[in-house]
């Protein structure tokens, strides 16, 4: 058995050593040539098509899409809803906001479909800002 398996090795080593590098160098012959050759026709014959492809369904995509949002539109209402508090700071106004959320409830029922918080909290910088009072009263009266 051993000679078997020895003379299979010594054909498999010849073939491997002659005859694979003539496939690969066949193979990459074909892949540039293929390649060269085809690529650029490939290539344009598939950039015309989508052109084609887009031209032709762009107006049934617009007008999907214009009336998938004016269908959402209508179904739904959004809410926001919280407090924002204003103060005075050194060069500016910050704004901060307490249980400050966006709902999104049916128009047709009010059932609130779903309901997202959002933290505020930020300055708004206006450098100019001074406030000079001399002799003066203020009232501010707080509207909830």
């Amino acid at each position: 058995m051993s000679d078997v398996n020895g003379f299979l090795d010594a054909i498999g080593k010849d073939v491997t050593e002659t005859v694979v590098p003539k496939i690969e160098g066949l193979a990459n012959q074909i892949g540039t040539k293929t390649l060269d050759t085809y690529g650029p026709r490939i290539s344009a014959f598939a950039s015309q098509l989508v052109k084609e492809i887009v031209d032709e369904q762009s107006a049934t995509i617009r007008d999907f899409v214009v009336g998938a949002i004016q269908d959402l539109f209508q179904r739904y209402h959004p809410e926001l809803v919280g407090e924002l508090q204003t103060t005075i700071v050194r060069d500016g106004l910050q704004v901060t906001g307490q249980n400050i959320r966006l709902d999104l409830k049916r128009r047709d029922t009010g059932v609130s479909i779903s309901s997202l918080e959002i933290p505020v909290s930020l300055v708004i910088k206006v450098p100019e800002l001074a406030v000079s009072l001399q002799n003066t009263t203020i009232k501010l009266d707080v509207i909830k």
